[in-house]
Parts: structure tokens; C-alpha cells; sequence
């Protein structure tokens, strides 16, 4: 871990000119991409005072700062420790609070664990915290849904995230669903869970502003929203991605090669140069997943007359369908069809 942390270091120094070049602002930082909670809060703590002196900034310009967690790593000491090296935001990864279901996800936390976790965060001092659950699982009924629901209500954090179950190839749920050891889950099962979710968190006060993702009024991510609003960001890391506008960047996903080429000082990321079909396509995905939806004025500024046009014809059936709206100068995927959002956005690339 030591030397990982003194590659990351030295990448961080590799990339000092990015925000520079791209005439942007570093306004926040998210630490994440799996188990983050396992550094040590010296190790936290040499990482982002190396991001402070490359990127010549400082925490208190920083308008959010998060950082992932998992509920088992997280003492008292620890959330007192991360939360004075500048960390005002914690996304936790509780997904259930069934036991059986945690260890069939192969989570290492119970239930309990989760629950005191989230409030030894707020005797720590945390006001901002995000919480996962997962929907659309076999062993998922929809009483336990509604459960969970209720559960995570009951803790009131200010941001909820909530992402159905997919089956990745080759993962070990994958080889299980091939075998015919594992039933998916049906796309009706899913809609019915994913529409409580909605009904149950609109009804508690939550604003949906993305698919999958809940908020406090004014307590949305604003590191999320920077993915989705084409802002360029800088990945660091093993697999981290970047975006600087025009191209889009990733490292190796092998730590070992990472650590090794990274630790000499050289970088081990590729790039794609994205096209305009590229550009468009991705404001069209990224634009629709919010629920403020896309401004087609915008579009037709920034992708010409020629490409608008093409977008006019293939979005009209949808608006004469319902499946789109246009609402207060906005294109939008109705509240109730963002379950089917992946066709319909599929439907307006080009």
C-alpha cells in the first residue's frame, strides 16, 4: 500500500499542468474506486497534501470534498482523523440491510456495522453523506425492498444513490447466471422496485436529479454533475479515466504495472481522440440521464445546423410518444420513463 500511495504521488505530479491546460478549476475531489477506507489516514493524508502543492490549492476552496467508504473500516478515531484532513462528504456503500443479502453480495459489513457507522459519521461531524442500495436481485422481494426503503429513510442522509443489479461478464455472478445457477431478475420485477424507490423517496422529500441518484433540495453532488455536464476531470489511479473536452484518457488497470512504471516517474495512460459522432452522442447519454434534461438550443450551437437537424427527426416520435417532453425550453425523459431511459437514448445517437 505504502508503494502504491507513492506512485499515486508521483502521478499526481506527472498531470500538475491538466487543470491548467484545460483552463479549468479544481473545485472538488473525490476519492473512490473501491476501497479507499483501507488507507491508512497517514497514507489519506500524504495524498492530498501532495494534490494541495502540485495543484497549488487549498482546502478551504474546495467546495466538496468525498470520499468512499465501506462501513466496516470506519472507526470513530478514523472518521475524527479524515474529517480534519479536509473531507467534508462520505459516500458509503451499505446496499442492504438484510445480512443474507450482504453475504451473498460478498459485503464484508453487517447490517449493524452499517448503521453504527453512518452515525459514528455523524457524531464525527459529517452533514453530507451518501448511501448505495441495490435493487433488482433474486433474493429481493419486494417486502424486503420496501424495508430497506424504510430503513434508509429512517437515517435521513442527505444523498441517496440507488442502482439496479447487473451481470457483468466473467464476474463470478456472470459464471453463475451461464451455468443456470442464478435467475435474473425480471425488467418488470426491476421497474416495480425501481418505482417504489421513486414513490418512497419523493414522498420523504428527496429531488431525483439523475436516474439513479437522490438528493436533499441543494445537497446534490457536485462531482457527479461535473461527469454529467461535460466538465473536464482528472482520473488518478489504476483504470482511472479522464476527460479533458476533446480527448478522453486511461491508465493501466494493472497495480503492479502501475505501480512500477508510475513509481519511475512515466505515465502508463492511453487516449482517444473522441469525434464529433463521439461528442454528440455522449451529450445526448450524459444530458438525458439528468432529470433537468438537455437544452436544445445548446445542442444546435455547439453540433450545427446539420447534426440538429438529424436530432429534430429522430426525437420527434419520441416527444409524439411521451417518452420525451419538452418542458420550460428543455428535452426531457419523463419521471416515469427513466427506467427505460437506456432505449430511449439509444434511439436519438447517431
Amino acid at each position: 500500500m505504502d508503494s502504491y500511495v507513492e506512485a499515486l504521488r508521483s502521478e499526481i505530479g506527472l498531470k500538475k499542468d491538466f487543470f491548467r491546460e484545460n483552463g479549468v478549476p479544481v473545485t472538488t475531489i473525490y476519492i473512490g474506486g473501491g476501497t479507499p477506507s483501507l488507507l491508512s489516514d497517514i497514507q489519506l493524508s500524504k495524498i492530498v497534501g501532495t494534490i494541495c502543492e502540485v495543484f497549488e490549492i487549498s482546502l478551504k476552496d474546495i467546495e466538496e470534498f468525498t470520499m468512499e467508504v465501506n462501513p466496516d473500516d470506519i472507526t470513530p478515531d478514523y472518521l475524527a482523523a479524515i474529517k480534519k484532513s479536509g473531507i467534508n462528504r462520505l459516500s458509503m456503500g451499505i446496499q442492504s440491510f438484510f445480512d443474507e443479502d450482504l453475504i451473498w453480495m460478498n459485503r464484508r459489513h453487517s447490517s449493524k456495522q452499517a448503521i453504527d457507522a453512518f452515525y459514528n459519521a455523524r457524531a464525527a461531524g459529517f452533514d453530507n453523506i451518501s448511501l448505495d442500495l441495490i435493487f433488482g436481485y433474486e433474493q429481493l422481494t419486494m417486502e424486503r425492498w420496501n424495508s430497506n426503503l424504510h430503513k434508509i429513510l429512517e437515517l435521513r442522509p442527505e444523498h441517496i444513490s440507488s442502482y439496479q443489479l447487473s451481470i457483468e461478464p466473467k464476474s463470478k455472478l456472470g459464471s453463475l447466471y451461464e451455468k443456470g445457477c442464478y435467475n435474473a431478475t425480471s425488467d418488470e420485477m426491476s421497474y416495480k422496485e425501481y418505482q417504489l424507490l421513486q414513490k418512497s423517496l419523493e414522498n420523504a422529500g428527496y429531488v431525483q436529479y439523475e436516474i439513479s441518484n437522490f438528493s436533499l433540495p441543494g445537497k446534490e453532488s457536485i462531482h457527479n454533475s461535473a461527469y454529467w455536464n461535460l466538465t473536464p476531470y482528472l482520473g488518478l489511479g489504476p483504470a482511472a479515466h479522464s476527460f479533458n473536452g476533446d480527448n478522453r484518457f486511461w491508465n493501466c488497470s494493472n497495480l503492479n504495472q502501475y505501480i512500477l512504471q508510475t513509481g519511475m516517474g512515466k505515465s502508463c495512460s492511453r487516449q482517444e481522440k473522441l469525434s464529433i459522432k463521439d461528442k454528440f452522442n455522449e451529450a445526448i447519454m450524459l444530458s438525458l440521464r439528468k432529470r433537468d434534461g438537455l437544452n436544445p438550443e445548446q445542442l444546435r450551437e455547439k453540433f450545427g445546423e446539420s447534426i440538429f437537424g438529424l436530432f429534430e427527426r429522430q426525437s420527434a416520435p419520441l416527444l409524439k410518444s411521451g417518452n420525451l417532453v419538452l418542458s420550460d425550453g428543455k428535452i426531457k425523459i419523463p419521471q416515469e420513463k427513466l427506467f427505460l431511459s437506456d432505449g430511449i437514448i439509444r434511439d436519438l445517437f447517431i
